[in-house]
């Protein structure tokens, strides 16, 4: 008898989670949303009781489809830092990806170990909040007695797979850009120099394994509070973003990748490790692959604030609809190049910067008394496009890029959006497709029910 899967995809500001059937097929989804905590001090965690209970509350909901599953398997949200109890209870709230309390910490380490071996062993250099290594010195500098009482330091996953499962767990998709992994050689080993100069006890991390190996068989009473099948096995699962350029087919040397969400991603896949100052590499869940990992903190988010700040006369549904499209539209219709010399210049940091040890902000400049709010809206696209070409262009000087971008997201999906992409992010062939971290998550339990894990042939 064939089995389902039971994909869950703890995002950032949401879970979701459908059952596949193993060709694939969704037979149903469900999802909830959660806050998360944004401090004014630029912090930002949540409670990863707020994922157990979204979990269990859509697994309520589609409880008539979970008798068949055999395989649960996890997307999430990287880092989500976690200190935890022996027994997996969490000593603190997650700290995020945009979490900017450990700029010191980073600061320092780059200095203990070097930015050239960092870069050449690790492939990232440490970063506050994207860069669990920072988070971890900052809770050892600042909470000394929750450095103390931790017994791991792990992520997303490996809260959700110690309480599904008993055991500790991570994978390389995770781990990868924490300055903490041999990234390079992908070996499943933490790199013991880095580890020596944090002074971080190599037993308080995870046991680590790749996003596709089984982590253990769900806990009876666990199985029971969510509805699953006492015999289903739970994955190490992997990277949100990872996963859903899996979904996407981006498994080839020189496919490229383009996620317009919150935040937006460009991403090149690579059959060797490329390093830079300027962009995170992470492991693919494909072995013999790497993903570059080029990120906007605020890509949709960037139209959010605009809206909110400039466009409080306009509904939501009016702002993305009717307004960007006719901006574009007009933008287009009219003499461009003109158009374009006569706009302000934009700084893309309104939330500040992965790659920078400083809070980076962002800033026009160029405004004067002619200047419009259509104006400001068009130098804020631009601005958020030509920093992700500049992407494209460092990689395509190493690596030979294809001639498709395939790209997915709310922004995405605008009227125009295509165009802007090919005019200031490269001339490529732009290509709409939904694409989800949650289908990704399915494709490991297709993996795990009897597909070996590869690139496409």
């Amino acid at each position: 008898m064939s089995r389902d899967i039971l994909a869950v995809d703890v995002g950032t500001t949401a879970l979701k989670l459908g059952v596949f059937s193993p060709e694939l097929e969704k037979r149903c989804e469900a999802s909830r949303r959660y806050d998360v905590n944004v401090y004014g001090n630029g912090r930002a965690d949540i409670e990863p009781a707020k994922w157990w209970r979204a979990l269990g509350e859509c697994c309520r909901e589609v409880a008539p489809f979970l008798r068949p599953v055999g395989v649960l398997s996890l997307s999430v949200t990287t880092p989500g830092l976690l200190p935890m109890a022996g027994d997996g209870t969490p000593l603190g709230p997650a700290i995020l990806f945009f979490d900017g309390r450990s700029h010191e910490q980073a600061r320092a380490i780059r200095k203990a170990v070097g930015e050239e071996k960092f870069l050449r062993e690790t492939c990232n250099l440490p970063v506050s909040g994207g860069s669990s290594l920072c988070s971890i010195l900052w809770i050892r500098d600042e909470q000394p007695e929750v450095w103390r009482a931790a017994a791991k330091f792990g992520h997303t996953n490996t809260y959700m797979v110690k309480r599904l499962t008993g055991n500790w767990a991570i994978d390389p998709s995770t781990v990868s850009i924490t300055g903490l992994y041999n990234t390079a050689r992908n070996d499943l080993q933490w790199n013991r120099d880095v580890l020596d100069a944090a002074g971080i006890p190599p037993a308080k991390l995870p046991d680590l394994m790749q996003s596709y190996e089984p982590a253990g068989r769900i806990l009876p009473d666990v199985a029971a509070e969510l509805g699953i099948p006492a015999d289903c096995v739970a994955l190490c699962g992997g990277n949100d973003a990872v996963l859903s350029a899996l979904s996407a087919g981006i498994t080839e040397p020189g496919d490229i990748n383009d996620v317009c969400g919150t935040c937006e991603i460009t991403s090149v896949c690579v059959d060797r490790p490329i390093a830079s100052r300027n962009f995170n590499l992470r492991c693919h869940a494909i072995p013999g692959r790497w993903l570059t990992f080029f990120i906007l903190n605020t890509g949709g988010k960037a139209l959010e604030w605009f809206h909110a700040t400039f466009c409080r006369d306009l509904t939501e549904k009016r702002f993305y609809e009717d307004y960007v499209p006719e901006t574009l539209r007009a933008f287009f219709e009219s003499d461009p190049a003109r158009r374009e010399a006569a706009l302000p210049e934009y700084t893309p940091f309104l939330g500040g910067s992965r790659y920078s040890t400083e809070r980076l902000k962002a800033a026009f400049t160029g405004v004067s008394l002619e200047t419009g709010r259509e104006d400001l809206l068009l130098a804020l696209i631009r601005g958020n496009a030509l920093y992700h070409g500049q992407h494209l262009k460092e990689v395509g000087a190493r690596v030979k890029l294809g001639p498709k971008v395939m790209t997915t997201g709310g922004a995405a999906k605008i009227r125009g959006a295509l165009e802007v992409k090919k005019r200031w992010t490269g001339d490529f062939n732009y290509e709409y497709r939904d694409q989800s971290s949650l289908d990704g998550a399915a494709v490991l339990g297709q993996w795990y029910l009897g597909r070996k894990p590869g690139a496409r042939t």
